[in-house]
């Protein structure tokens, strides 16, 4: 017996809260796409390698870049007292780095999935919200090249001190996976509607970088912003728990980014209502998608 997908505009659920439930067969539906999502994935990776010189080192590239930059600039510009930033400091900023860079990279690829997948998305039997899970994987992979880099410098300098915390990295790295589905939902979503949102998540990720502990600590900041700012940029800022949970992960000290756990259960709070809005967003809004692209 074949059973064909059916779908009808006149009676479809139109409310986003009736498809929060639907999200605990989300697992199901990737699960039956696998080798749909295995093909993008392979399909993404290969094409940011095949026909250059370096290769996979593209992947590396564009995060070291970055670092190198705001390392010179907040490393020596902006240095208070003489000599050289330290070695310490130098891998605080790299992890910084590679987690938001996998982060905003995924993010901003999302925003337009659906609209370059129209031909896709067109039809009516395709899961068009499955098409986010290989731009997270993806993100996976590239923060996974940078962070074998700085756990392997942390060894080498003496830096790094692996302990029970990098055993959770998996989890840190599902609550990352979540969030960036979550968010790339929300954002492919909006695109389809408002064609800006790309230009505009440019800019609201930079300032989210900039107000993210990635090249600055919490502690660079005591006596220039009131405590209760401070506060309030902590818990209003997901990113926040996320870089330091990976810093924790990576070997590095659990001292001075907060408690593990209650930093991982904070960024898995972000993680799961950025899914849940997501999700729920999209697919009640996906019947109009076959209209507008």
């Amino acid at each position: 017996m074949t059973l064909v997908r059916t779908y009808d505009a006149a009676t479809a659920e139109r409310s986003a809260f009736h498809h929060v439930w639907s999200l605990a067969r989300f697992p199901q539906l990737v699960w039956a796409n696998r080798y749909m999502v295995q093909n993008f994935l392979r399909r993404d990776l290969m094409a940011r390698v095949n026909g250059s010189v370096l290769g996979v080192g593209w992947i590396l590239l564009q995060p070291l870049f970055t670092f190198a930059i705001f390392w010179v600039v907040f490393g020596f510009f902006l240095k208070k007292g003489e000599g050289p930033p330290s070695a310490e400091f130098a891998l605080y900023m790299f992890t910084g780095v590679i987690t938001f860079h996998a982060l905003n990279e995924a993010t901003a690829q999302a925003c337009s999935i659906i609209v370059e997948n129209g031909n896709l998305v067109k039809k009516v039997a395709f899961p068009a919200e499955v098409l986010m899970v290989h731009v997270a994987l993806v993100s996976l992979v590239i923060y996974l090249v940078g962070a074998t880099v700085a756990f392997v410098g942390g060894l080498v300098t003496g830096l790094g001190h692996p302990g029970w915390y990098t055993a959770a990295l998996p989890l840190v790295l599902l609550v990352q996976f979540t969030m960036t589905l979550g968010l790339g939902l929300l954002l492919a979503n909006l695109h389809v509607f408002l064609r800006d949102t790309a230009q505009l998540w440019r800019l609201i990720s930079q300032a989210w970088m900039f107000l993210s502990p990635v090249f600055w600590g919490p502690k660079d900041l005591e006596g220039k912003l009131p405590v209760a700012v401070l506060d309030w940029m902590q818990a209003l800022n997901p990113a926040w728990p996320l870089i330091q949970v990976h810093r924790m992960a990576l070997g590095g000290s659990t001292t001075d980014f907060g408690p593990f756990w209650t930093q991982l259960g904070i960024a898995a709070a972000w993680a799961v209502g950025f899914l849940l809005v997501g999700y729920s967003l999209f697919m009640s809004r996906k019947h109009k998608y076959s209209d507008l692209i």
